[in-house]
């Protein structure tokens, strides 16, 4: 043990195999966290802070301070990354002051700012040192120091509002989609307050120009297409998503992609073809259809078909009646023969030449990104016409029938699939646990993976965050819209069904719930409460059990309540929420002066009138409005006194 003397205490050098944790340590917890980065830099920096000990028997100290430390050393010596006789400085203190001092060393020292953290590591790679590097003598993953760094390079006035607690971090962390500070810059003194405060309004302000990597133009394209064609890419370093930097450049692939199909459908002689990413239902449900037929097949291939099907018929009522040996073993072998002759007719499957110039194709993205091509499609306009051919084509003959591979009749398949729903039913009750994830699953599936319609909440959110000159959005669609990007999506990722419920099924029953809540809330209809004495219903019960005032979401103005209502009317809101008194000395004021002045006094409670008047002012709501039901129920007795009558 070497020995140095301080002004106040004594430090040595003391072996670890000497050092045992003091019960007077006042942190009792050594937490896991951190202890690989700690265990890193003692390994990289040596151990940069001495330990404080006091004496005990035999030789051995007790170590009041320095507790995760002196586990770590412990660990890389077990690891043989530091040898067993490794000494320590330990400043050595009396008992009297063990107790204070451990307090004060785990009380007083204070972390570094995470904005000095991030300059720092920037500055580390900028001397040099490459990412991975000092992630390996920091102890901590590689991506994190790159996400630190790119933390760092955010606008400088921006990482000082984080500093001054103007800002939060995940705030901070949608500002590094852009490399660009004139545009941070510019975006933070454009947005609203509100905005400041939402990382996805300024993530998707900042995005708004770029194309998510994911959506199904992207993948109609192939990023490997958009790349070669000199497309560029950006990834969220704190999230998922990746965004094409080129939106001209994506929609330019995707019209010549597209141009490629038309060409070919062109060739092939349809009348008419539309091209739009998105499927326009309208169109496509106002159209009937022509059903592909057998083209110049050769007669004796459909002769033998047609015998082939007459000996299948004979052959099934025999095995339904006898079951024997024979009568099945025949039945394999035709059911060969019908598999090699429709192997041969489906080459002769198409469309008649002459119908296809009457009738045309829609052409659209598939949410997977491939191409989906209805084609055969009959414009109301050209039913006539066509039925004018289908009728001159009537005496060419029966259809011939390529039947299905498992080659059942329709009315057994119908039969088949009606008993298996009887079991599902069954099994299903059984268990209640798969059916929850499954109405879950099913419900938000179609709520979050369809557009938002033009009447939605979501809508108007975005409206709202795009134009920041507008008015702030309600609170309401705010809210909303904050609990639907605060859901888990990530299950929605798979590209297959059966992939989408397994990952969804690994959930946590709370995400799940929350998942639920959010479907069930965009059931609900427009509904003002039950009138006092009439029938509560259960949306009334359910919205009183969430205990929350309309009133902190809606308040009346000028445009969604008062001009709509009479002057008396007015005027009765006056002494409800203004008194009397002023209800009267108003009375004679024109219906625009009295909308005017609650209109203002709905806005700013507290400058018109007094405490009490404020207090009305901030709670009043249209009757029907309060989720409240305790004023809708009358008592019993009054509801038997008017049956009564």
């Amino acid at each position: 043990m070497t020995t140095t003397e301080n002004t106040t205490n004594l430090i040595s050098s003391i072996a670890i195999d000497k050092l045992e944790k003091s019960p007077l340590n006042a942190r009792r917890t050594v937490a896991k966290i951190g202890m690989e980065e700690l265990k890193a830099s003692i390994l990289a920096h040596g151990l940069m802070q001495n330990l404080v000990v006091t004496g005990a028997a035999d030789g051995a100290f007790l170590v009041i301070a320095g507790g995760r430390r002196l586990e770590a050393i412990r660990s890389l010596q077990a690891e043989g990354k530091l040898p067993a006789d490794f000494a320590v400085p330990c400043q050595i203190v009396t008992e009297e002051h063990a107790l204070e001092m451990s307090l004060a060393e785990n009380t007083v020292r204070l972390a570094m700012h995470p904005a000095d953290q991030f300059e720092a590591f920037a500055e580390l790679i900028e001397q040099g040192h490459a990412a991975a590097q000092i992630a390996e003598r920091f102890g901590i993953d590689e991506r994190l120091v790159l996400k630190r760094m790119k933390l760092a390079r955010v606008a400088p006035q921006l990482l000082q509002e984080y500093r001054d607690d103007g800002m939060t971090l995940e705030c901070l962390m949608a500002y590094t989609i852009t490399d660009d500070h004139k545009r941070q810059v510019k975006l933070y003194k454009s947005l609203q307050d509100w905005q400041k405060e939402d990382p996805s309004s300024i993530r998707d302000a900042l995005t708004e120009k770029m194309i998510d990597a994911s959506s199904k133009l992207a993948r109609f394209v192939g990023l490997d297409a958009y790349m070669a064609a000199g497309g560029s890419s950006r990834a969220d370093l704190f999230g998922d998503e990746v965004y094409l930097e080129k939106p001209a450049l994506l929609n330019r692939l995707a019209e010549k992609k597209l141009d490629g199909i038309r060409k070919e459908l062109e060739a092939e002689g349809w009348g008419w073809i539309e091209i739009n990413p998105e499927r326009d239902w309208n169109l496509v449900n106002r159209c009937s259809r022509i059903e592909p037929r057998l083209i110049g097949a050769p007669a004796e291939l459909i002769d033998l078909k047609t015998q082939l099907d007459a000996e299948m018929e004979r052959i099934d009522r025999m095995v339904d009646d006898t079951e024997s040996d024979e009568s099945l073993r025949r039945q394999q072998a035709v059911r060969g023969q019908i598999d090699q002759v429709e192997q041969q007719l489906v080459r002769f499957v198409g469309f008649d030449a002459g119908h296809k110039v009457l009738a045309g194709c829609f052409v659209s993205i598939g949410q997977d990104g491939a191409a989906f091509i209805d084609k055969g499609l009959v414009k109301p306009e050209h039913r006539k016409r066509l039925a004018h051919l289908l009728n001159a084509d009537a005496d060419h003959g029966r259809p011939i029938k390529i039947e299905s591979k498992d080659h059942l009749p329709e009315t057994l398949r119908r039969g088949l699939a009606a008993d298996r729903l009887r079991i599902a039913q069954v099994e299903m009750a059984k268990h209640p646990e798969i059916a929850f994830d499954l109405l879950i699953f099913q419900a938000a599936s179609e709520v979050l993976d369809e557009p938002s319609t033009a009447d939605g909440p979501n809508v108007c959110f975005q409206r709202s965050a795009k134009s920041t000159s507008q008015k702030q959005a309600p609170a309401e669609h705010i809210a909303l819209a904050e609990i639907k990007r605060s859901l888990p999506v990530d299950w929605l990722k798979p590209r297959t069904e059966t992939a989408r419920f397994e990952a969804f099924r690994t959930l946590p029953d709370a995400a799940k719930r929350e998942l639920l809540a959010y479907c069930v809330a965009l059931t609900l209809r427009p509904k003002l409460a039950s009138a006092a004495g009439e029938e509560i219903t259960a949306y009334d019960a359910a919205m009183s059990l969430t205990t929350a005032n309309v009133a902190d979401y809606w308040r009346p103005t000028k445009d969604n309540y008062l001009e709509r209502l009479t002057r008396d009317q007015l005027l009765a809101i006056s002494r409800d929420v203004l008194g009397e008194a002023w209800s009267q000395a108003h009375h004679k004021e024109k219906k625009s002066w009295l909308v005017d002045r609650l209109d203002r006094a709905f806005a700013d409670p507290e400058k018109h009138g007094r405490a009490e008047q404020a207090a009305k002012l901030k709670s009043w709501l249209p009757a029907g409005m309060a989720f409240d039901i305790a004023a809708m129920v009358k008592p019993a007795k009054a509801k038997k006194t008017r049956k009564a009558a």
